[in-house]
């Protein structure tokens, strides 16, 4: 039955699977095959050819000529060719997909034409979403949720920066991958086929600029030699490239794949999974090498992004960052290749947590992003399915959650908005449960205290987990800060009934996220082994030791770039679950 189960799975995936985002294009512009190259093509804009402008397979990259002609002598391992968009130009989309690239659909021998349609754009400024961890997998009500809780936010975003830059400002999104969620490709019937028909679906208001995450990869590809390129197919035939690079204005984008994908041999995980879905972090030889000649032919004096999946910088504890590649040496070079520019920003998702740090000597400033679907989606999740069953040996029963979605540092879900003019960028965080005029959160750990204590099942959490903080434990009167995107160059301030009051910057449990999510992973569920419970994700945050129970707060935090944010805090301040 399971093998039946599965292989129907398969077929059905297989004749669902789209390319919705390459290029149908065809010139009328002359363009002739020539001996020696296999694939060939025009790329024009208003009928007009464009010279110089960069196209490749993946692994070489080649100008077209002043009659807007290309031609490469191609493998066609990678099976696409795409167009290096010039920072004057756009390409069009077909439901938010970029159509920059197109499908090798002959043998290596046979040469083949494809041609690419630019736009002229205007991008003296421009702006950027940058978003990552979509997650969808048909659980939790998933894609409803995407519609009706992200969406809104998304447009209202777009709309706030049309009005404060000028309607005609361009906005694009830069997706830092896990659209998908490779676990359950096969038992829930979402794989990143469909990926695409959800962004029409929903109507998705701008250019969405795409790189794979570890979960988009195909986890029915057993572990071999070749594993990491053949867990790919899938998503290069629906999505397109698995690493390109385009320009936007004098900005530079290096868009990569960071994971090397495994599969070891290991119990099986889920329906259609053949092994263990682990990885290394780094690039794969071919993509080194074609990064060394991308980098090459850049201008340094412009600025540089790179979006990667995992972060190359991994943050431990509270100011303290480590390499994050598997080869050391792969990451040294890397990072010596992209702090030649003048500034390098670093895109990057993965750990569902939010954080902004500054590689001053490297002109790196590095932003990991919070995921969009917090906790998988859970913490938000409204109704029941077999999913949100708790079992027990005598009995069953229904849980209903309905809270804001929060990422493993207490960090609402939501995404980065950049504003880039010329050469200079600026940034901030836009929570999908808060305002844009808001920042952070404050939480009156008195009144946590009492919550906890009048919790029936915090004994057992506390017992199940000691690694955990004690909420009961907290001393009296203090007050704990969790401002999601803070770094080095922001300042925190907070007076008490008018008097200035110490800040101290320090490893805290987010208590929203310990009683939404935690609790509903191990307790709720009877899940006293959960693995991702026995050590807390710290985010960004502050402790402020209060002379008095009900003394009154002024909290003040400026960003990097002069942005102010306060709250008045009246205490006791009453802790809720759905706490803004």
């Amino acid at each position: 039955m399971f093998r039946k189960n599965l292989t129907s799975a398969l077929c059905l995936l297989f004749i669902t699977t789209f390319s919705w985002s390459q290029t149908i294009f065809k010139s009328t512009l002359p363009c002739h095959p020539e001996r020696g190259y296999n694939i060939y093509g025009v790329v024009e804009s208003d009928n007009l050819p464009l010279p110089h402008v960069a196209v490749s397979d993946g692994e070489t990259i080649t100008y077209t000529d002043s009659l807007g002609r290309y031609y490469l002598n191609s493998s066609k391992r990678n099976g696409h060719v795409f167009v290096c968009t010039p920072g004057d130009y756009t390409c069009p989309s077909q439901d938010a997909m970029p159509q920059f690239w197109a499908q090798l659909t002959e043998k290596k021998e046979v040469a083949e034409r494809h041609d690419f349609l630019l736009l002229k754009a205007s991008h003296s400024q421009f702006a950027l979403l940058g978003l990552t961890d979509i997650h969808l997998a048909n659980r939790y009500n998933d894609q409803m949720q995407f519609r009706k809780n992200v969406m809104p936010v998304i447009r209202k975003t777009i709309s706030n920066i049309k009005k404060l830059y000028g309607k005609n400002i361009k906005v694009y999104t830069l997706n830092t991958g896990d659209s998908s969620f490779d676990t359950f490709w096969y038992s829930d019937g979402y794989t990143i086929d469909q990926f695409p028909a959800t962004l029409k679906e929903v109507k998705y208001p701008t250019p969405m600029y795409c790189i794979m995450g570890n979960h988009d990869n195909d986890g029915a590809t057993p572990y071999g030699p070749d594993v990491d390129f053949q867990a790919e197919k899938r998503y290069r035939a629906t999505m397109g490239p698995t690493y390109y690079s385009f320009d936007i204005g004098s900005v530079h984008f290096l868009m990569l794949d960071n994971i090397i994908y495994q599969n070891h041999p290991g119990q099986p995980i889920n329906v259609g999974i053949w092994g263990k879905k682990d990885y290394k972090i780094g690039f794969s030889d071919e993509q080194m090498e074609w990064i060394r000649k991308d980098l090459a032919l850049q201008d340094k004096n412009n600025p540089l992004v790179v979006c990667v999946h995992s972060p190359i910088f991994l943050r431990k504890g509270l100011n303290s960052y480590r390499n994050n590649f598997s080869d050391y040496s792969q990451h040294q070079e890397f990072v010596s290749l992209i702090s030649k520019f003048s500034q390098t920003h670093i895109l990057s998702g993965h750990t569902h947590k939010c954080y902004t740090f500054r590689h001053d000597s490297l002109n790196i400033i590095d932003h990991n992003l919070s995921s969009i679907c917090g906790s998988w989606w859970r913490t938000a999740f409204k109704g029941h399915d077999t999913f949100t069953m708790v079992r027990t040996p005598d009995s069953e029963s229904l849980l209903y959650k309905g809270y804001d979605q929060f990422g493993p540092d207490g960090t609402p879900s939501g995404f980065m908005v950049f504003h880039i003019n010329g050469k200079d960028f600026s940034w901030r965080f836009q929570s999908l449960s808060d305002p844009a005029d808001r920042q952070f959160r404050c939480f009156d750990m008195n009144e946590v205290k009492k919550y906890a204590q009048n919790s029936e099942k915090y004994d057992t959490f506390i017992k199940s987990f000691p690694m955990r903080y004690d909420y009961r434990t907290v001393p009296a009167h203090q007050v704990w800060l969790n401002v999601w995107a803070w770094e080095k160059a922001w300042k925190v301030e907070v007076w008490e009934n008018g008097t200035p009051v110490k800040v101290k910057h320090a490893l805290l449990e987010n208590p929203q996220y310990t009683f939404t999510y935690d609790f509903f992973m191990s307790v709720d569920k009877g899940n006293l082994d959960c693995k991702d419970c026995k050590k807390a994700a710290h985010g960004q945050s502050f402790l402020i030791q209060c002379s008095s129970p009900d003394s009154r707060l002024t909290i003040k935090v400026t960003d990097s770039f002069g942005h102010v944010y306060t709250q008045e805090v009246k205490r006791p301040l009453r802790f809720s679950l759905n706490q803004k």
